[in-house]
């Protein structure tokens, strides 16, 4: 297994060199550079201020969808978990390690580790639901003559991600050790079929993905890119989805690469592009580094490697935590 991990660590580290250098190659360093500074830094800082926003919102959501699988946290505490996971997204060469973290302290020791990746993934499932929602209305809805590739591109997407969600029960059905395990969620998954719940977090949703999609408008106002702000909509979810492809660390190389596509049809220049990338990327920054200090001087017991911390696909035996650091992880209960 660690033979595995490690291979796919370093095809990953190949991968994002060289998607990194081909942007590198190609890309005219000095007008990026004049681009920053010319940069208008009030309309990037009000970029980080929407990051921050969407990540409450996000909590808002986190903390809905938790509550019928029976975790009472508070808001603070949510959105605190949403921060941390954040910093652990940028240190972890995976752009699901810091779910594994938010999931974990979800769990705090109570033994319900299913659960709470539960809950964690169907905080993931209903934004990338509204996310490409999102872009099959910018792409319905635009008046620009856009590339047949971008249309098959969206469609195709959503068509996938649309099978993956009819097959997911079937596949549950067929893991004996997981179906076993889902007796413990069970009654969670019943109650989020509330149709408030279910209008609720789909509302919450929108919310942080319209707002992701102004971050990266507020990133081209911010370098004058000359994007018309209704393609923000269909290139934001795109690009987004891109990166969660587990090719390379973190998305480097692939969101580059993929702005400079998207891009491309509307004539804007690589240099823009990758300037535009860069700073959509630097607010994420700013947001994960946020994250590291909520980490480093919030009470929370540390994650040493979050990796190997909790295994999330063993059977719950009920609410007993048998780790050796059991009431050492409880104590986050108490964080206000």
């Amino acid at each position: 297994m660690n033979k595995r991990i490690w291979f796919h660590k370093y095809v990953r580290l190949a991968v994002t060199a060289g998607l990194l250098t081909w942007v590198a190659l190609d890309t005219d360093w000095a007008n990026v550079s004049n681009a920053f500074r010319q940069m208008r830094v009030e309309w990037w800082l009000a970029a980080v201020a929407m990051l921050v926003t969407t990540q409450l919102i996000s909590a808002w959501r986190w903390q809905a969808l938790a509550r019928p699988f029976g975790f009472e946290r508070k808001i603070r505490q949510m959105a605190s978990y949403y921060f941390v996971g954040m910093y652990f997204n940028l240190l972890l060469p995976t752009s699901v390690g810091g779910d594994v973290v938010r999931a974990w302290y979800l769990d705090g020791g109570t033994g319900r580790r299913l659960a709470a990746l539960g809950a964690v993934f169907l905080d993931r499932f209903s934004g990338l639901v509204v996310l490409l929602c999102l872009a099959c209305i910018g792409l319905l809805l635009t008046p620009l003559e856009l590339p047949a590739w971008i249309g098959w591109f969206v469609w195709t997407t959503t068509a996938c991600a649309a099978v993956a969600i009819a097959v997911t029960p079937w596949l549950t059905r067929r893991g004996a050790r997981i179906a076993n395990s889902l007796h413990k969620v069970r009654a969670g998954l019943e109650k989020l079929r509330a149709p408030d719940l279910l209008l609720g977090s789909t509302a919450l949703s929108l919310g942080v993905q319209a707002g992701n999609v102004i971050l990266v408008w507020l990133v081209g106002q911010s370098i004058s890119a000359d994007v018309p702000a209704g393609y923000y909509w269909i290139m934001v979810p795109m690009v987004s989805l891109l990166t969660m492809l587990p090719v390379s660390i973190n998305g480097w190389g692939v969101r580059e690469n993929a702005t400079v596509l998207f891009l491309a049809p509307l004539g804007i220049a690589k240099d823009t592009a990758v300037t535009l990338s860069l700073l959509w990327f630097a607010v994420f920054l700013a947001g994960s580094l946020m994250g590291g200090a909520v980490y480093l001087f919030g009470n929370f017991p540390r994650v040493d490697d979050p990796a190997l911390a909790p295994d999330f696909t063993e059977v719950d035996h009920g609410s007993v935590d048998h780790r050796a650091d059991q009431g050492r992880t409880r104590q986050h209960h108490s964080v206000a």
